[in-house]
């Protein structure tokens, strides 16, 4: 006998306050029927397994999946948001409007605040959901202090070099974490901010009319470009200190999820960019290029590997910059910018290795931890930008299969 589950919305509101330990989707099956069909029902039943495991983690009383005090677990920060980005587009593409609400309810325990740095990209990312979900409910409130943020940010810019020099630090205390941040992170001066930042300034000057929160987000995209990204090979470096850093076998190393924050990004900035926009061909031409360069350096297992030019010689997968390309040419694929049976291979292959990396329970494995180059993951390391990153995936394939 079974018993009946109450929807997510109802869980959530039920349990703000408490530990949520049951989820609003109940296992389909026993797990490892998991199936990396592109099917609408397949990728449902692959996309819901993984947001129910991991809300059900969560313990809304502290606003956090464990007892953590690093920064970047802040919980304003680039980490939930990549989950909440994720669930935010994964409720709009498959209908299920309760995943909107689990986000909304971690917006409220959050205040509708960024981050604490003003200028640090890993704190607007969050401004992505809080603009998302004003759209839907139209509460001033919700994006206030993002519009202030970003504000400060255009009206008084940063002229940092974009260096990443270890010893010109910007170090405070807030929340009750450390801040010991390399001061050029006041610019985007990392590959990851890519994905953090920009998309929230183009969406806001399109919420808002305002062209200025574009026109910021469009100069500093491209001066991160100029100095990180190598035309030779078509990637991005991590940031400066990787122009003369080599592996053991004297290459560059260009990190995986690096990249995938990168394609990822400029897809969610193009998804907000006016069609008449100036410079948006410059975008479509430098999507085209990376994505084309990628597919290439896709292991025949459907992972990109953390060291995408040390693919074979570095044999463990890994999740999260799989989600974030996988996503990303499944974008492209969906807007037409890219066509062919490379890509569609490409997507097919890399949703199967994704769900490969889903254990029974729904926990998504081989997510590489927070870090700045390539490195080990296993089957039970997981982290919310992971799944953030899969959902996204599963949306535009869903959207794709729907049609």
């Amino acid at each position: 006998m079974t018993t009946p589950q109450r929807s997510l919305a109802a869980l959530l509101t039920l349990g703000l306050g408490l530990g949520m330990a049951a989820c609003a989707h109940p296992p389909e099956s026993t797990g490892t029927d998991l199936s990396g069909e592109l099917t609408p029902d397949a990728v449902r039943a692959v996309a819901n397994r993984v947001a129910d495991w991991q809300l059900a983690q969560y313990d809304l009383k502290t606003n956090n999946f464990r007892e953590e005090e690093r920064a970047s677990e802040l919980p304003q920060g680039w980490v939930n948001a990549t989950l909440n980005i994720g669930l935010m587009h994964w409720a709009e593409a498959s209908g299920q409007p309760e995943y909107r609400t689990a986000v909304k309810h971690l917006s409220e325990v959050n205040q509708w605040q960024l981050g604490p740095r003003v200028y640090d990209a890993d704190d607007h990312a969050m401004g992505q959901v809080y603009i998302d979900l004003y759209r839907q409910y139209g509460k001033e409130h919700m994006i206030e202090n993002t519009r202030d943020v970003l504000t400060e940010v255009v009206e008084h810019p940063s002229e940092v070099d974009l260096a990443f020099i270890n010893d010109e630090r910007n170090r405070f205390e807030a929340d009750g974490r450390v801040f010991n941040d390399q001061k050029c992170r006041e610019r985007w001066c990392w590959a990851d901010a890519i994905f953090m930042a920009p998309p929230v300034f183009f969406d806001l000057s399109r919420l808002t009319g305002d062209p200025r929160y574009a026109e910021f987000a469009d100069q500093e995209f491209w001066e991160t470009t100029r100095y990180l990204f190598n035309e030779d090979e078509q990637l991005y470096l991590r940031d400066s200190r990787y122009f003369e850093r080599h592996d053991e076998a004297g290459r560059l190393i260009y990190w995986g999820r690096g990249n995938g924050w990168v394609l990822a990004g400029i897809a969610r900035i193009l998804a907000q960019m006016p069609e008449d926009f100036a410079h948006r061909e410059n975008y479509e031409r430098l999507y085209r290029s990376m994505a084309a360069r990628l597919v290439e350096l896709q292991h025949p297992d459907g992972n990109w590997r953390s060291s995408l030019l040390a693919d074979h010689e570095a044999p463990a997968p890994e999740s999260s910059g799989t989600g974030l390309l996988v996503f990303a040419l499944a974008w492209g694929l969906n807007q037409g910018l890219i066509e062919g049976e490379p890509y569609e291979d490409s997507v097919a292959l890399g949703w199967q290795a994704l769900v490969n990396a889903v254990q029974p329970s729904g926990m998504l494995g081989w997510v590489q931890q927070v870090g700045f180059a390539p490195g080990s993951a296993t089957e039970d390391d997981t982290q919310l930008y992971g799944v953030g990153a899969l959902l996204l995936a599963a949306s535009e394939l869903y959207s794709k299969t729907e049609r």
